[in-house]
């Protein structure tokens, strides 16, 4: 990727990546002291370099108490939250957009901006800051190279080694340290997250692990265990010959010697529930792909059932799920007899509870209005911009059989208001016109599935409304299986 000079000169170019950049597979010797040297990578130059210039600096050390226990003054919510929403959207403008291949910084000191991309080969070693409203959070995206078909965000204190000798980060190891800083917003402790790509799988070993990825996995240590939580789709673990599936909603827990994340315990025998208390203040929007984090447990069809916009009987039809679906579950209607659950597509909606097998923890939120689901924060939030030279086609609504309203330049930036029931179209605004475009003719960063649907729109006299189900999303018109 070329790096423009002027404007990494504007943005002061400064990545703190808090990085080690040590060429050694060797695992930690140590858990992640709470103060340590860190490195500020600089790269002054026009094209990212591969080997960046390293400056070494060390954090303020914090309050001990006698026992060795960190003490942080508490920061009231206001303050937390604030403070937390700046260093989010800040690191979600310059940074989703990163390409593959890359580390991306979003979590710097206050006084030094974020979005440097650094060649993820180059790196052997990432170690990540915890909170602090002076020193910013550790926030690294991870964009994996195209032959790993995966991306990660690495959230909070968090060190990460490559042990494989390849260019990717195939083998690795995670240690996790403590984010607690008095802030009731924060995880309690450093996470990755791992996303494989729509559709495909990710194979990976992680502390040890062989971790085969279809969907979203997050990754966590404490004490002297490795946590393996899945929040979306399903993953299956291995551990020399035996091996673990897990679903949506469940966790694996594995036991590790002092200082070793090389070397597991075996596997458990079978999948837990996952924590709620512990994954539940992730930041969601600054996923690769973001999703809503489910309850632990899940919930799967026995035959077809229908799912609704609404938990009532009369509520709009979204799709017919076929037998043996496996979803995950965020909450239930005020009556206890309809569960809002979230298809593997990324649709979300309404199925009887009485239709399904369960298996669910008690205590769900309880809501008959569903919460929207998550979309980008800041520029990436609703932002698109035409990518046809010729020009994008505005329409009438959402399929080539209506009336052209005018043509946008290329380059002409729009903004994203809902998305149509039946084809990969998408309405937008500019700056003196609303119509409907074509996904394809626009180049975004906005979850298209989190915008909302505009069933007002006219349907074509060939029209197919009826949504496909396959992993990935999609509806059926105006190709049942391509899916978008």
């Amino acid at each position: 990727m070329s790096l423009d000079w002027r404007s990494a000169s504007r943005f002061g170019w400064l990545v703190l990546l808090a990085l080690t950049l040590v060429r050694c597979a060797a695992p930690s010797a140590s858990p992640i002291p709470t103060a340590v040297p860190r490195v500020i990578v600089v790269t002054p130059t026009a094209l990212m370099t591969r080997v960046p210039t390293v400056v070494r600096v060390v954090t303020t050390a914090p309050i001990a108490s006698a026992s060795a226990t960190t003490v942080v003054v508490g920061l009231d919510d206001d303050t937390c939250q604030a403070a937390l929403l700046q260093r989010y959207t800040a690191a979600s403008d310059f940074c989703l957009a990163a390409e593959a291949g890359t580390i991306c910084n979003g979590g710097p000191a206050v006084d030094i901006v974020t979005g440097a991309q650094i060649a993820a080969e180059s790196i052997d070693l990432l170690r990540t800051p915890p909170f602090s409203l002076d020193a910013g959070i550790g926030l690294v995206w991870l964009r994996m190279a195209q032959n790993l078909p995966a991306d990660a965000l690495i959230i909070g204190e968090v060190e990460l080694r490559k042990l494989s000798s390849a260019g990717n980060w195939r083998e690795l190891t995670i240690e996790s340290g403590p984010t607690n800083a008095g802030c009731a917003a924060l995880p309690p402790v450093g996470a990755l997250v791992v996303q494989s790509r729509y559709g495909q799988s990710a194979r990976l070993e992680i502390n040890g692990v062989a971790a085969a990825v279809d969907g979203t996995l997050i990754v966590m240590t404490q004490a002297q265990s490795s946590h393996f939580v899945v929040i979306e789709g399903s993953a299956r673990l291995s551990v020399g010959a035996r091996s673990l599936s897990l679903v949506v909603g469940t966790q694996a827990s594995l036991a590790y010697a002092a200082g070793d994340w090389t070397t597991p315990s075996d596997l458990p025998a079978e999948a837990s529930l996952l924590d709620y208390a512990a994954i539940e203040d992730l930041p969601i929007a600054l996923f690769p792909r973001p999703l809503p984090i489910p309850q632990p447990g899940y919930a799967q069809t026995q035959g077809g059932v229908n799912m609704r916009a609404a938990p009532d009987i009369n509520g709009r039809l979204l799709y017919l799920v076929p037998a043996g679906e496996i979803m995950s579950v965020l909450g239930t209607s005020s009556n206890g007899e309809w569960l809002h659950i979230r298809l593997g597509n990324g649709e979300m909606g309404w199925m009887s509870a009485g239709l399904l097998a369960k298996n669910l923890d008690e205590g769900m939120p309880v809501y008959d209005d569903a919460p929207p689901p998550p979309q980008r924060l800041g520029v990436h939030a609703k932002r698109a911009v035409v990518n046809v030279p010729a020009g994008g086609n505005l329409r009438a609504a959402p399929d080539t059989a209506f009336q052209v309203l005018r043509t946008l330049p290329l380059g002409t930036e729009t903004k994203l208001l809902a998305r149509s029931p039946y084809s990969p179209w998408v309405k937008v605004q500019t700056a003196d016109a609303i119509g409907w475009m074509a996904l394809f003719t626009l180049t975004t960063q906005s979850v298209i599935g989190s915008l909302p649907v505009d069933y007002q729109v006219p349907l074509p006299t060939r029209a197919t409304p009826t949504p496909s189900f396959s992993f990935g999303g999609g509806h059926a018109y105006p190709d049942p299986g391509s899916g978008y």
